[in-house]
Formats: structure tokens, sequence, C-alpha cells
């Protein structure tokens, strides 16, 4: 993984939806869990000493860069040997028990209220006779302040109305070139056609011959098509002119609502209960 990129996808523990994201800045991992329903987030930051000292007490040493290309496989979901699981202060004490041969159904409660909404991410690699868990603890970061997820919300919009309109645009003018080359095409025939005419009526003047009045009147129907067609590349101009005019007030309008609408939907949103 590239230093300074980032990798998030979406993954259900327990029957919760979580969005997982991991970035990695030279040797410092961020790691972060967000609850898909109440945005509530659990965030930390391990330095590379960190997660070589986390996987050497696990008894199967990894580089920095090797425990991040792991964790990243696990959230991508690309490998079937690395998996993820979040699990409460209560769950890991559980595990660490069981893994010691401790029988217990119930670990005792903590007595931190900061252990007690902290969430420990777990890197699971499966070998062929052993699972290794790997640790990461992620302190509680609450919600994302509504004022910089507004601020977000409108350069994304921004950003996204700037994009269709480039897009269409760029669209719309290769099409009205096009339009505009064939009426032009169309235009300069016509005009050709109309020379030729008028071209063949003299010769008719001095020849009076019926041949000539036979090719004038099939000359003047394909200038009677023509000017069919003509018409028909006007009609074409106005619609992609109308239906480009259409597009941007649809685009302004779809900006305008996804802005309010995250105000509507957190009427609605619940305070949710800590685990």
């Amino acid at each position: 993984m590239e230093g300074g990129s980032s990798v998030q996808a979406n993954h259900v523990f327990r029957g919760i939806e979580y969005i997982v994201t991991m970035m990695v800045t030279g040797d410092v991992l961020e790691v972060e869990v967000e609850d898909r329903l109440t945005s509530e987030q659990w965030r930390g930051e391990f330095e590379a000493v960190y997660i070589e000292d986390v996987t050497h007490k696990t008894g199967n040493f990894k580089q920095f860069s090797i425990f991040c290309s792991m964790l990243e496989s696990a959230i991508t979901k690309s490998s079937e040997s690395v998996t993820l699981d979040l699990l409460t202060y209560a769950d890991l004490e559980l595990l660490r028990n069981r893994k010691a041969g401790v029988p217990m159904r119930h670990a005792p409660p903590p007595k931190s209220g900061a252990l007690n909404v902290k969430r420990y991410l777990i890197l699971i690699y499966s070998v062929e006779f052993d699972r290794i868990h790997y640790p990461l603890p992620l302190p509680y970061a609450g919600k994302p302040d509504p004022v910089i997820l507004q601020k977000i919300i409108r350069g994304l919009k921004e950003e996204l109305a700037t994009v269709r309109l480039k897009h269409g645009k760029d669209f719309r003018d290769t099409e009205l070139r096009r339009l505009r080359a064939e009426f032009e095409k169309l235009l300069q025939e016509k005009q050709e056609l109309e020379v030729m005419i008028l071209q063949l009526q003299e010769q008719m003047k001095l020849s009076g011959t019926a041949s000539v009045a036979k090719e004038v009147k099939i000359l003047k129907k394909i200038i009677q098509s023509l000017e069919e067609e003509l018409m028909k590349e006007k009609t074409k101009n106005q619609r992609a002119a109308n239906k480009r005019n259409q597009e941007y007030r649809q685009v302004l309008d779809e900006v305008r609502f996804e802005m309010v609408k995250p105000f509507v939907l957190n009427l609605d949103v619940t305070e949710p209960c800590v685990w």
C-alpha cells in the first residue's frame, strides 16, 4: 500500500454495519471504524514500532509494511487468510482467557469508562493449524462534528456538480459541433444544387429539350429533400440546447436537495445505546 493512500470498506460485525478505514502515512498507521447508522467513530493511530511489538507478542512477528498489507487485504476482503472482527473490552478479555485455557463465561466489566466504550479491531490471520489475533485498540472518538460534516458535504456536492456539468458539457459540445458540421455540409450541397439548376434553366432556354427539363425536376426534388433535412438538423440543435438547459437545472436542484437532506435525516435518528 502506497504511503498517504487510504482503503475503505463496509463490514458487518454482530449484525451491525460499520465502515472500516485505514490510512498509512510514512511509518504511521491510522485506523477508523464508524457505525454506519449512528455515525459513532472509534479511531487510533499506530507507529511502526508499536505494530511490530504487537505482532512480536503474538509469537508471529510481522514487519510494519507486511502487517499493513495484511490489514488492507482484510478490509478489502481480497484474501481468505486474513479477516476482521470488532470486539469490546469484555469480548477481548473472554478471547484472551479462552486462549489461555481459563474457563470464563463472562468477563468482569471494566472499571474504567474509557475501556467500556473502547473497541478493538482484530486482524485475524489464519494459518494451517492456528489463528493469530492482532488487536488494535481504538478509543471512542464520538460522533463527527455536524459543522465539519456540512462543510464536507457542501464541498462534495459542489465537486459532483462541477464534474457532472463538465462531462455533460463536453458531450453536448461534441454533439453540437457534429450537428453544426452536418448542417453546414447540407447547406453547402443545397447551394451547389441551386447553382446547377440555374445553369440547367439557362440551357433549357437555349436548347428547349425535354431531357433538361426532366433533370431540373429531379434536382428540385433533391433540393426539397435537403431542405427537409435542414429543418430536421435545426430541430436537433434546438432540442440539444433545451436538453442542456434542463440537465443544468436538474443538477442544481439535486445539489440543493442533497445539501439539506442530512438535516432532514438527522431529525429521525435517535441516540444509540453505548456498549
